[in-house]
């Protein structure tokens, strides 16, 4: 019986097995192949457009609810009431990810996506207008999030399963890598604008911004060709039947449930501890809109070099190495609880972008290479069920238990939820032993315009 020691011995490479790989310039150039699949290219663009939207919203919203709560009791705004913004857009994830998986696996991914984009458009379209006439209070800003979260709910399962349907498997790494590359480079982007924006003009300028950039992101979406899966039976069966086959994916898989359940607390005490109060913190003591974007800016900095990491290195036992990477999540709301200056939070804020991403990746192969690919949307809806389901939660009690026994109080509280929960997920063995190089289980067709991949079969 192994232990995490030897375990972490056994993935890493040797110097002489790093000296015989290729190198890294060979790699990086080997993994930008996959460019030459055209309509992977219009996912990659519409990934620009939407996710520079997210990163404009990750400022503006937050920033919208606080100048509308400003009062003699919170000169600084009122964090109790972006706790609740912030979980009524993370609320609709608890009610229609499941149904966003179902209509993905039934139906065309690309047209899911379309239909989330305009959902969140919606959302970011109502926000703006209410700012611009000064009719914005917590209650038509909570409608409006709902509306984001509902695009965001349906986005994601289908926007998943759509790029294995594209690209081989053996090119899948890199597609996640790229794809992830592009969502994290314009996340960082729009949240460095964001801040201006908010800063200079105000949030609902921001958001009216955002809701243009979701429309012309659709525009990529029409020219993706992708069918409907083909049904055996001669309808599709109910949405009911269609929920529990997905879950039985998810309850047969130990490592699977095991790191949905640890997310479920990670990002709980991520969303509650930084998300929530990292707004209040950077505009009461470290310098406002500008600050947070700045911190937010230094995530997707570290997201976009966790990309980079997974286009030129894999490892043998992905879920391992992921849920190490976890702990670092910790960090940011650790380091601000403690009072630390601008530039110490910035740095954490990198490394956990950094962790978060290369983890994805790695979550996303991992799921391609042992999911059957006629039910991944379905399982990938259970995994954002899952791992957000405690989000709200997080999000609501983070701003009242700040506002009653402090800041720093919450946040290191939340920085020991996240240690805890990842240490348990670290015991299981199925977590620890996951491998990487697992024949491919696939339901499915090869993908457009390509000749069945070497290992590409059902087993």
């Amino acid at each position: 019986m192994s232990n995490p020691a030897q375990d972490f011995a056994a993935d890493a490479p040797s110097i002489s097995q790093v000296a015989e790989s290729q190198s890294l310039k060979e790699t990086f150039r080997e993994s930008l192949t996959v460019l030459r699949v055209s309509q992977f290219r219009l996912v990659l663009f519409e990934r620009l457009l939407s996710t520079s939207a997210t990163g404009i919203s990750s400022v503006a919203l937050s920033f919208a609810v606080l100048e509308v709560t400003r009062s003699a009791a919170h000169p600084d705004g009122n964090a109790a009431a972006v706790s609740f913004v912030l979980a009524a857009q993370l609320a609709p994830m608890l009610v229609f990810t499941l149904v966003g998986g179902v209509l993905a696996d039934r139906f065309r991914p690309q047209r899911v996506m379309m239909a989330a984009n305009f959902a969140a458009a919606a959302g970011e379209g109502l926000a703006a207008l209410m700012m611009f006439t000064h009719a914005a209070n917590t209650w038509n800003l909570l409608v409006a999030a709902v509306l984001m979260g509902t695009g965001g709910a349906l986005f994601y399962p289908s926007s998943q399963s759509l790029i294995p349907r594209l690209v081989h498997e053996e090119k899948m790494q890199a597609a996640s890598s790229l794809s992830r590359l592009a969502q994290s480079s314009t996340l960082m982007i729009g949240a460095a604008l964001g801040g201006v924006l908010v800063s200079v003009f105000g949030p609902g300028w921001a958001m009216g911004l955002d809701a243009g950039l979701l429309l012309i992101g659709t525009l990529p979406l029409f020219r993706i060709t992708v069918t409907a899966l083909e049904r055996v039976a001669e309808k599709a069966p109910g949405m009911v039947h269609e929920l529990r086959e997905g879950w039985v994916e998810v309850r047969s898989r130990t490592w699977l449930w095991a790191v949905i359940a640890c997310y479920a607390a990670v990002l709980a005490g991520w969303f509650g501890g930084f998300l929530v109060l990292g707004p209040e913190v950077a505009k009461a003591r470290l310098g406002g809109a500008g600050a947070w974007a700045t911190i937010v800016s230094c995530d997707g900095l570290g997201i976009l070099l966790g990309g980079v990491a997974g286009l030129v290195y894999q490892v043998k036992r992905p879920m391992f190495v992921g849920t190490i990477l976890t702990f670092t999540f910790a960090l940011p709301p650790v380091v601000m609880g403690l009072g630390g200056p601008l530039w110490a939070i910035s740095v954490v804020s990198v490394v956990a972008g950094f962790s978060g991403e290369y983890f994805m990746i790695l979550w996303t192969v991992a799921l391609t290479r042992h999911i059957p690919q006629d039910k991944l949307a379905r399982v990938y809806s259970y995994d954002a069920l899952g791992s957000l389901s405690a989000s709200p939660l997080g999000d609501l009690i983070a701003g009242p238990a700040s506002n009653a026994v402090g800041t720093k109080a919450v946040q290191l509280g939340a920085g020991g939820v996240i240690i805890a929960a990842t240490g348990l997920t670290f015991m299981s063995s199925q977590v620890r032993h996951l491998r990487a190089d697992a024949p491919v289980i696939s339901a499915l067709p090869a993908p457009l315009g390509e000749e069945p991949a070497p290992g590409f079969a059902a087993v």
